[in-house]
């Protein structure tokens, strides 16, 4: 399968259960330790849902309740001594009727402004934040489906991920950041069984240079029948698709990944190592009343072997049957492992 400017559009729902469609844009910005990550979506239903969520934050924050803290703020955003961070939420039973070459929701403005080439997104939430920025590609579209190992029928019918450059103007709570960094973007569809998600272990790595010369995005997916290794590693623009990804990891006491090494090998028989020492801002994320999918996304500086120092990002998410104490013991904290 080979995906084209139409592809960036809305896709024809199958009808099947948990049936949805969603954008994904992240970015560091490494300068002012700022991380970023905003995400639309449509589920056509029943029931039909239209939504969005949108998070900024600058240093730590280990705890997966934070969303529904910092949006309980009279301005969506906390601040503790130097660290801060905005979320915004909105959800509508009404569908959006526009293509995803022009659409707005909750404040959120988005414009295709060159197919495969250039995207502007616009958010204003009334209340002194929102943003002015706009995203360059760097790349195709990797396309999932012409990967090594095929995409879960529980997480997407298809995807696509490529390296991006944003640039522009965020505001928080009336203070302006100009924003110029490397960032990872994602169109997903199909059905997204969140149950199934829940049962399994994702962890997902991300790193993009400014000029576009070199960028992965890789998942480590757990399944019923083993972890899969999804996703590209992109070298002076000669894309492969991951065979097999080895992490080690470490986790302080909280469950956040606070070093990560990875080694990808990709179809092209290419071999990349990366390390991330640290992050400089993370926020926790859970899914379920109780909790039952939780984790952290952060962001840092990875260092890649024959590359130097290239900004990044990096997710884990965990089934309930782990807690932070057990991603501590030695055989998740300090060996090799796919899983």
């Amino acid at each position: 399968m080979t995906l084209n400017a139409e592809d960036e559009l809305r896709h024809s729902p199958s009808g099947a259960p948990f049936w949805r469609e969603s954008l994904y844009w992240n970015f560091n910005d490494v300068r002012q330790d700022v991380g970023a990550w905003i995400y639309f979506w449509v589920l056509p239903g029943p029931p039909t849902q239209s939504g969005l969520i949108i998070s900024f934050y600058h240093g730590g924050w280990p705890d997966t309740g934070i969303y529904d803290r910092a949006m309980a703020q009279p301005l969506h955003c906390l601040r503790e001594s130097d660290r801060w961070i905005y979320c915004f939420q909105h959800k509508t039973e009404q569908l959006v009727s526009c293509d995803f070459d022009a659409f707005e929701l909750g404040g959120l403005k988005v414009e295709r402004l060159g197919p495969l080439e250039r995207q502007r997104l616009v958010f204003d939430d009334g209340q002194g934040s929102g943003f002015n920025l706009e995203s360059t590609f760097l790349m195709p579209p990797y396309d999932y489906a012409n990967g090594a190992h095929p995409t879960p029928s529980w997480m997407a019918t298809n995807r696509y991920h490529r390296s991006q450059r944003m640039r522009g103007e965020l505001r928080i709570a009336g203070k302006v950041y100009v924003i110029d960094c490397s960032g990872d973007s994602d169109h997903s569809w199909g059905t997204r069984d969140w149950a199934t998600m829940a049962r399994h272990v994702l962890k997902m790595w991300s790193f993009q240079t400014d000029d576009g010369k070199l960028a992965a995005s890789v998942i480590n997916q757990g399944t019923d029948e083993g972890v899969l290794a999804l996703g590209y590693i992109n070298i002076d623009g000669q894309i492969g698709s991951a065979k097999k990804i080895e992490s080690e990891d470490r986790f302080d006491a909280n469950g956040v990944q606070t070093r990560t090494e990875v080694t990808i090998f990709d179809e092209r028989d290419r071999v990349v190592r990366a390390v991330c020492p640290s992050l400089h801002s993370y926020i926790g994320w859970r899914v379920g009343v109780s909790g039952e999918f939780w984790g952290y996304e952060g962001v840092g500086t990875y260092e890649i072997e024959g590359q130097g120092r290239v900004p990044g990002a990096t997710s884990f998410f965990w089934p309930h049957r782990y807690t932070p104490r057990d991603l501590t013991k030695a055989d998740l904290g300090s060996k090799k492992h796919t899983a």
